[in-house]
């Protein structure tokens, strides 16, 4: 029989080292690799790691090489893709993941062909989503490391599913670096030691050995090494390899469920919350740009205006390059993180600013008074909520106009700008407008509004302001006697006749690294605090809590031991409680100390030994304890089994009657005493890796280095959470979290703006309606995506059902044809309903 040997290299594109030493090393490995493969037609294939990224970066410099790399693609002697980087799957959103595959595939088709497998050889643990996700990329195999125990399911060779009912056949690598070192003078003792490690871990022959590792060159002997052995191995693709091993196997054990156990290999189950900074940039871009950017410019695409389709892609590509498993993980280099914060910063400013056009470019194309605004609604049915912005306008008091009728709103803060009128005015006819009305205005206020009113599904609505002698004010007033109440050791309470109880502030210990939290011998939790200021105030749509807390805390982890806290740490809270039941928190914390943990604990009445969060396109149910942890020392396990979880964007407890917190930050919790969500706001630490801690013993993950940055000294480090009571089914909170990261907004465009301060444009034709919808869905289903296709002009709109155990079938109300395709844009499907915890694209003509 024979047994096959996989060569390849795992390329980090940045990690202890920035990207920019990766792809000069890259330069030179990559060269010998091609040189190597043209001349030795005998090594019969090399895998480059599965993504596409290095190897953009490589022909960015060896141009010259492309006919090269594609010839040998040809050949299927050089593998890659379908990724484009190497994605993390716990803590990256599901259209990043897509978007990772798509731009993946793509790439490896301009260079050639790709590997049909979900190879992700170093990923720290996998999604209960990943067979669905493969599923709709027609991939045959999922090959992964990490996460895997026998508590879980004890082959290595296996069919995973998710509860989509969607499969893969799936192969566990015992380590992608079995064979990095063979000796020049190898013997079949060596080899007879490798498979035994296979046949000790469960997996099944004929046996798939790696040779290569972290950014290891070609093993350029490895034909002659592994010639004379008496296990008859041969250099094969991975593919290939897959299926004689899977020919061979006559029956499969299914597995449902994620992959987050260390019993083999680290997963760093804590790694969520490291560089918290860094993490809520990520999460907060991820959400603006699926939620916002990309269904604005779909609609102003049906309006007329161009997609920016491109220019889409490059801010992906910038956020895709941040989501491989160590730049996510922020395990990294304080010059490499920095690089990281960059890229995040780039695609924040293109973003903000292709969104800024679009929306300017679609209310001056609108036929509306002066000084006319709208309110955009980006989810895909009609909403009533409060709206909060800013508006220019002549008039210091007006009134707000919708169809004819006055819409009550609160007048929050005005500022008069008499200035940006005067630009405006200087530039009259700069613009190509042939005429204006500026001239005849006196004054110009900015003024924050906020009201309540019925947007549209998908879409606008447009309001007209005019002048009145009313004053406005913004309604409030202090009550004695109120629902929200502070104790005097900092914790909120509400009175309420739901499972909300309380909320504190947790602060621990933390003697571990960027890649795991860890306990300390000699911690000292602290929850009480000092309330130094708090006022309540009951406005219109809300009660309001302004509340700033000081806890004394220790600086490190010496003055911890010895009960010194010498540190005056302050905490900043908003917090509103709405008509609804429902409570929105933003904290705020300046850093002060080292080696901590800081965490927001929501108390509940409801006491439940299991948990639910949301994973990319579900729901999934964790257990609060775990039996592993009695026993992972006496096993030798690579570390503590961890309660800490990851999440999407909410978490929470609860069966019949269910409590959930929503966050656009940190996404990273656990449950406490089985009633307590505890929420990670930050970690500060000192070194990259750290060896022989409580929680993970032996040697140092990644490298032993203190860095700076890792600390979050004097960072402010800003979050917000929401927290939804319901007894429905679990599609009611995706939509709560959904409604609470897409927020509608307010965009007024129009002459004021064009001045030098934010460019002038030239004014178009004023066609386009002042309401408009693009489309309406009605279902429990919810929207993942609304964009341009990436085969043809038509839009993708893309659903998944978020319920466990139930299919949701929809309606859509869209002027145009529509056709159902995987999240390929390719294959055709004849699906016209979601089963659970599935997607469906939907191509809109």
């Amino acid at each position: 029989m024979i047994n096959y040997v996989i060569a390849h290299t795992h390329w980090d594109r940045e990690w202890y080292f920035t990207d920019k030493k990766s792809i000069v090393y890259s330069l030179y490995d990559f060269d010998e690799i091609i040189d190597f493969l043209e001349k030795n037609e005998e090594f019969k294939s090399f895998l480059l790691d599965g993504q596409t990224s290095i190897i953009n970066d490589y022909i960015a410099y060896r141009p010259e090489n492309i006919n090269r790399i594609k010839k040998l693609i040809k050949e299927e002697r050089l593998i890659i893709g379908p990724w484009f980087s190497q994605t993390d799957t716990l803590v990256i959103c599901g259209e990043s993941i897509i978007r990772n595959l798509l731009y993946g595939i793509c790439d490896s088709l301009k260079y050639g062909n790709y590997q049909k497998i979900g190879y992700l050889p170093d990923s720290f643990g996998m999604s209960c989503d990943m067979p669905t996700i493969y599923s709709n990329f027609n991939l045959k195999y999922a090959v992964f490391r990490r996460g895997i125990s026998d508590n879980l399911i004890k082959e290595r060779e296996f069919v995973w599913k998710s509860k989509s009912g969607k499969e893969i056949k799936t192969f566990n690598i015992f380590h992608y670096g079995l064979m990095a070192y063979p000796p020049n003078d190898v013997n079949d003792n060596y080899y007879d030691e490798l498979i035994n490690k296979l046949k000790k871990f469960n997996n099944q022959s004929p046996y798939i050995i790696f040779n290569g590792e972290d950014q290891k060159p070609i093993r350029k002997n490895l034909t002659s090494i592994i010639k004379n052995s008496k296990y008859n191995l041969q250099i094969y693709s991975l593919e290939n390899a897959l299926d004689n091993l899977f020919e061979n196997i006559e029956s499969l054990e299914e597995y449902e469920g994620e992959f987050t156990n260390g019993q083999f290999s680290r997963v760093h189950k804590s790694i969520f919350s490291t560089r918290a900074d860094l993490k809520i940039k990520n999460n907060k871009l991820e959400n603006y740009l699926v939620n916002i950017l990309e269904p604005i410019s779909s609609i102003a695409m049906k309006l007329g205006i161009n997609y920016e389709k491109y220019f889409i892609e490059k801010i992906w590509r910038l956020l895709l390059k941040n989501s491989a498993h160590d730049s996510i993980g922020m395990c990294n280099s304080d010059k490499t993180n920095s690089v990281i914060e960059q890229r995040y910063d780039n695609a924040e400013d293109m973003l903000k600013n292709l969104l800024e056009i679009t929306l300017r470019r679609i209310g001056d194309r609108i036929f509306a008074k002066d000084f006319s605004f709208q309110v955009y609604n980006t989810l895909p049915y009609k909403r009533e909520s409060i709206i909060e912005g800013s508006i220019y306008s002549p008039y210091e008091n007006f009134e707000i106009i919708y169809n004819g009728k006055k819409i009550d709103y609160e007048k929050i803060s005005v500022k008069k700008l008499n200035s940006i009128l005067l630009k405006s005015v200087k530039e009259i006819g700069v613009n190509n407008e042939k005429n204006s009305n500026l001239k005849k205005y006196k004054n110009l206020y900015k003024t924050k509004i906020r009201f309540k009113d019925e947007i549209c599904s998908m879409g606008y609505k447009t309001y007209n302001i005019v002048e009145t002698s009313k004053i406005k004010k913004e309604y409030y007033k202090e009550k004695l006697k109120h629902k929200i109440d502070v104790k005097d050791d900092g914790t909120i309470t509400i009175s309420s006749n739901g499972n909300f109880k309380s909320i504190y502030f947790e602060n621990s210990a933390d003697e571990g690294d960027s890649y795991d939290y860890s306990t300390f011998d000699k911690d000292r939790t602290i929850t009480k605090a000092i309330v130094l200021n708090k006022k309540i105030i009951e406005r219109k749509y809300f009660t309001e809590l302004k509340l700033t807390l000081l806890q004394k805390i220790p600086y490190n982890l010496k003055k911890r031991a010895k009960e010194d806290f010498d540190i005056s740490q302050k905490i900043y809270i908003n917090l509103k409680l709405f008509e609804d039941g429902s409570i929105s928190i933003n904290t705020k914390i300046k850093n002060k100390a080292i080696e901590h943990r800081y965490r927001l604990v929501v108390e509940t009445k409801l006491n439940e030994n299991t948990n639910f969060s949301n994973s990319q396109f579900g729901t999934i149910i964790r257990n609060n304890t775990m039996e592993e942890q009695k026993i992972w020392e006496k096993e030798n396990r690579q570390e503590k089994p961890r309660t800490i979880e990851p999440m999407i964007s909410f978490c929470g407890i609860g069966k019949e009657e269910k409590l959930a917190v929503v966050t656009d930050g940190v996404r990273e919790y656990q449950i406490l005493d089985n009633s307590k969500i505890a929420l990670t706001l930050f970690r500060s630490v000192s070194y990259i890796g750290k060896p022989n801690l409580n929680d993970r013993p032996g040697r140092e993950s990644g490298i032993y280095k203190k860095q700076k940055g890792h600390k979050l000294k004097n960072k402010l480090i800003e979050q917000n959470y929401y927290i939804f009571e319901t007894k429905e089914n679990f599609d009611a909170i995706h939509k709560f979290a959904k409604e609470k990261l897409t927020p509608m907004f307010v965009y007024q465009s129009g002459e004021i703006l064009d001045n030098t301060n934010n460019f002038v444009i030239s004014k178009e034709e004023k066609n386009l309606p002042k309401d408009f919808s693009l489309l309406e869905v009605d279902s429990k289903a919810v929207i993942s995506a609304l964009k341009k296709s990436e085969e043809s002009n038509s839009l993708i709109l893309r659903l998944y059902n978020p319920n466990i155990n139930e299919k949701e079938k929809f309606s859509l109300k869209y002027k145009g044809n529509i056709s159902f395709l995987k999240a390929d844009e390719k294959t055709e499907i004849e699906e016209n309903e979601i089963n659970p915890s599935d997607i469906i694209t939907i191509k809109l003509d």
